[in-house]
């Protein structure tokens, strides 16, 4: 009698009460102040302090393959995980993580009351007419308290990307690092709300360019031909959006007013190609990190799979947004990339992944007979590593806080 959405109702009611946990617990037991981040630890997800160590772990875990975006809520009481197999949430307290019904993609945002969850249908693209075969894919609207199952209501098509683009084969230190990263060079897509009507968006993907989706009129436009969406950052509170351009300069944008300076860095050598930023929680610093190109990986043979042998070194700066000063704070050589980056007030913390070296140098050896492929169990020994890379702000000083870890996101506490 009652049928499928009564289930779904009785699910939703469910998640709404997990999320509500938290501020009614708070009383009996910890707060949860103490979780300053969150991240995939041996493969599950974990709540860490501000020094980077595990507090609790509250799933999903993930096998070989599964990459997800972890993002706080901006009034830092719910983390989401967003996973091609859908959407989870738990809170700081922790606790078993909630599948949200329906699927959402990866590439989603919430407008900034905290109301509708945007998201693009990326299983869905759409010829563009008059682009040479670019794409553009369905961007849905849908109140988070519809979240049942329901699919969001279409606000239009947003995008000019390249067909077929984010399709590669990865093996090694590129499937790690397109876990939470995606593709060394272009990362992944990704969307940001604004204070007003428009989204701003990855607009063409994997080429440079800033995109501005009007939810109300459904109009798409090219909005920053120079902008690079793949390193940008917003700020913890939601109202800057930062990025660096083809030009050399560090724009941001200010998501309230609809404004834009621009920060010319000149550094001796050069900046190197700008992998990462992330905000201090007071908004007076941006930290970039850079990647500089060492000669790549020798293989003495073409590999019988596909294998990035790329290797740099990256350095780790800091950005004063008062007076427009830059600084270097460390430097770590022999990586392949850095996948995710994320600050809390004493520390920089980012995802690194090792090179294929390993691999590398069993190939040049004739330990892997020809024919293997990048599947077989036996290679199983030459899987480079992740590393939770933290720097003290104050003194530079560099460590591992952690192995095995990836997709690192702060908690918006200030």
């Amino acid at each position: 009698m009652f049928g499928a959405h009564w289930m779904r109702g009785i699910g939703l009611l469910g998640l709404v009460i997990l999320l509500a946990l938290p501020a009614a617990a708070g009383a009996q037991r910890d707060s949860g102040e103490e979780v300053a981040l969150a991240y995939v630890w041996n493969d599950t997800v974990a709540l860490a302090d501000a020094e980077g160590q595990p507090l609790q772990t509250t799933g999903p875990s993930f096998s070989y393959g599964q990459g997800a975006r972890l993002f706080w809520t901006a009034n830092a009481r719910t983390l989401y995980i967003a996973r091609d197999d859908g959407l989870y949430a738990t809170g700081t307290l922790g606790g078993a993580a909630a599948k949200l019904p329906g699927f959402y993609s990866r590439t989603l945002t919430i407008s900034q009351d905290g109301e509708l969850l945007y998201y693009l249908e990326t299983v869905s693209p759409q010829e563009v007419e008059n682009t040479n075969g670019l794409v553009a894919f369905p961007l849905r609207e849908l109140p988070i308290q519809q979240m049942d199952g329901t699919t969001g209501r279409l606000a239009g098509y947003l995008g000019r990307y390249e067909p077929q683009a984010s399709r590669a084969d990865l093996t090694f230190a590129a499937a790690l690092y397109v876990r939470d990263g995606g593709l060394l060079g272009p990362a992944r897509p990704n969307l940001w709300a604004s204070y007003g009507p428009n989204l701003f968006a990855t607009c063409c993907f994997p080429n440079p360019g800033l995109g501005v989706f009007n939810v109300g009129t459904g109009d798409f436009t090219i909005y920053d031909e120079t902008f690079l969406p793949g390193a940008a950052a917003i700020n913890l509170t939601r109202t800057y959006l930062a990025g660096p351009t083809t030009t050399g300069a560090i724009r941001v944008y200010d998501l309230i007013t609809g404004g834009q300076r621009d920060y010319v860095i000149e550094i001796a050598g050069g900046l190197g190609m700008i992998e990462r930023l992330a905000w201090s929680p007071d908004d007076t610093s941006i930290y970039i990190l850079s990647r500089y190109e060492e000669e790549p990986l020798v293989l003495n043979q073409p590999p019988p799979f596909a294998l990035d042998t790329r290797i740099a070194t990256i350095r780790l700066y800091r950005l004063n947004l008062v007076n427009g000063l830059i600084r270097e704070l460390a430097w770590r050589p022999d990586v392949y990339g850095a996948s995710s980056m994320a600050a809390t007030d004493r520390y920089v913390f980012a995802v690194v992944v090792d090179p294929n070296t390993k691999l590398v140098e069993a190939l040049n050896s004739g330990q892997i007979p020809p024919g293997t492929t990048s599947a077989d169990p036996a290679l199983n020994a030459y899987w480079p590593s992740t590393h939770l890379w933290r720097v003290d702000v104050m003194t530079g000083v560099a460590d591992d806080a952690l192995d095995n870890v990836w997709g690192v996101t702060a908690r918006p506490v200030r």
